[in-house]
C-alpha cells in the first residue's frame, strides 16, 4: 500500500511537471481570517482561569496555483499563525488536482479528517472542532476530529472525484514524530512514534425529496516502528457522521472513539465522543441552534470520566467575511469521582479575508 501511494504521487508530481513550461506564471494570493471573543466564565470547582477570558485566533493563508496546459492543476498553500504558537507555521503543501481526483504531499490534514461530515456551522465556526475557543478546555471540552494520530505531520494524501455521489480518500504518514509538520518528512522510530500510519476516509453527498444528505466513514490508525517495548503500541480513530439540510434546518450528528493502547509512555485509555447539533436559518444573516456533547474516557484500569454539555446560540453576518457569534455553554465533568459544573457565554468577531 506504502509503495503504490508513493509510485502514484511521483507519477503524478513528473507529469505535471513535464506540461509546466508552456504555462502561464502562478497566481499567488494572500487571505485567511482572524477571530476574537470575550468569554464570561463561571467554574464551580474553581479552575485556573479568570472570571472574565478574551481569545483569539487567525491565520494568513499564501496560496499559489497554476492551470498547466493538460487541465491539472498545481498549487500550495502556506497557512501562518496570526498570533504566537507553537506551531507558528501550520498546514504547508503542494497539490496537483484534475479529473483523477487530487494529490497532496506535505504538512497537511488527513483523509480521515478531511471527508469527515457532522460538523454543525451555527456559531460561524465548527463547534465540534474548533480551536477557537481553547479556554472551553478548562471546561473538559474536548475536540472531536480526526487530529491527534497523524496531525499535520508531513504525509501523501490522494482523494478521489465524486462518483455517483461518493468520494474516498487515503493518507500514507511517514512518521508521527512531527504532527506539527517539519521541514524533514521522516523521522526515526521509537517510544510513541507511529511508522507509515494509515488514514481512510469514506464520504457519500446527494438528495432525496428535497433533503441534502451526507454520511461519512473515517479511520486513523498508527502503529509504533520500534522494536520489543518499543514496537506493540497503537493509536486509533474511527467515526462516523451524519447530516442532514431541508428548508432552513440541518442536523448534524458525529461519533468518534479514540484507543490508545501501549502507546509509549501514555496509559492506556478508550474515548466515546458524541456530538449532535441542529440549526435553523432564519434569513440570509441569521443563524441559530443549538448542540449536545457526551464524552466518556475509559482508562486500561477501568476508570473513567465523562463530559456533558449543551450549548446553543447563532452567528450573525455583519457583511461580507464578517460575522457576530454568540453562544451559552454549560458543561458537566466528572473525574476521580468529582464533579465540576461550568458556564461559558461567548460573544465573538468572525473575519475573513
Amino acid at each position: 500500500m506504502q509503495k503504490l501511494l508513493m509510485g502514484v504521487a511521483a507519477s503524478a508530481v513528473l507529469a505535471s511537471m513535464a506540461q509546466t513550461a508552456q504555462a502561464a506564471p502562478m497566481a499567488v494570493t494572500v487571505g485567511g481570517y482572524f477571530n476574537t471573543a470575550l468569554m464570561a466564565q463561571d467554574f464551580d470547582a474553581a479552575p485556573d482561569a479568570t472570571s472574565l477570558n478574551q481569545e483569539q485566533e487567525g491565520e494568513f493563508h499564501v496560496k499559489g496555483k497554476r492551470k498547466l496546459d493538460n487541465g491539472m492543476e498545481l498549487g500550495f498553500q502556506i497557512q501562518v499563525e496570526a498570533e504566537q504558537s507553537s506551531d507558528q507555521i501550520d498546514e504547508h503543501y503542494i497539490y496537483l488536482k484534475g479529473d483523477f481526483g487530487r494529490l497532496t504531499i506535505g504538512a497537511e490534514n488527513s483523509a480521515a479528517n478531511m471527508l469527515t461530515v457532522g460538523y454543525n456551522k451555527y456559531l460561524g465556526y465548527k463547534q465540534a472542532a474548533d480551536d477557537f475557543l481553547v479556554d472551553l478546555k478548562k471546561t473538559g471540552y474536548l475536540k472531536t476530529e480526526h487530529a491527534f494520530v497523524t496531525g499535520d505531520a508531513n504525509k501523501i494524501t490522494y482523494v478521489s472525484p465524486r462518483i455517483a455521489g461518493l468520494q474516498a480518500g487515503i493518507s500514507l504518514t511517514p512518521s508521527t514524530k512531527n504532527l506539527k509538520g517539519d521541514a524533514r518528512g521522516v523521522e526515526e522510530s521509537g517510544d510513541g512514534v507511529g511508522d507509515n500510519a494509515i488514514s481512510l476516509g469514506l464520504r457519500y453527498k446527494g438528495a432525496f425529496n428535497g433533503v441534502k444528505v451526507a454520511a461519512s466513514y473515517a479511520s486513523e490508525k498508527a502503529e509504533e516502528g520500534g522494536s520489543g517495548a518499543d514496537g506493540d503500541g497503537t493509536f486509533e480513530d474511527n467515526s462516523i457522521g451524519l447530516e442532514a439540510k431541508t428548508k432552513g434546518f440541518t442536523f448534524s450528528y458525529l461519533s468518534l472513539t479514540r484507543e490508545s493502547e501501549n502507546w509509549g509512555s501514555t496509559a492506556d485509555y478508550e474515548k466515546d465522543f458524541s456530538n449532535i447539533a441542529i440549526s435553523y436559518k432564519l434569513n440570509k444573516k441569521t443563524t441559530i441552534g443549538f448542540d449536545m456533547q457526551d464524552d466518556e474516557v475509559t482508562a486500561g484500569n477501568g476508570a473513567g470520566d465523562t463530559y456533558e454539555h449543551v450549548r446553543f446560540g447563532g452567528n450573525y453576518k455583519l457583511a461580507s467575511g464578517m460575522s457576530l457569534t454568540l453562544s451559552q455553554l454549560d458543561a458537566e465533568k466528572t473525574s476521580g469521582g468529582a464533579t465540576q459544573n461550568s458556564s461559558v457565554t461567548t460573544v465573538g468577531l468572525l473575519l475573513k479575508f
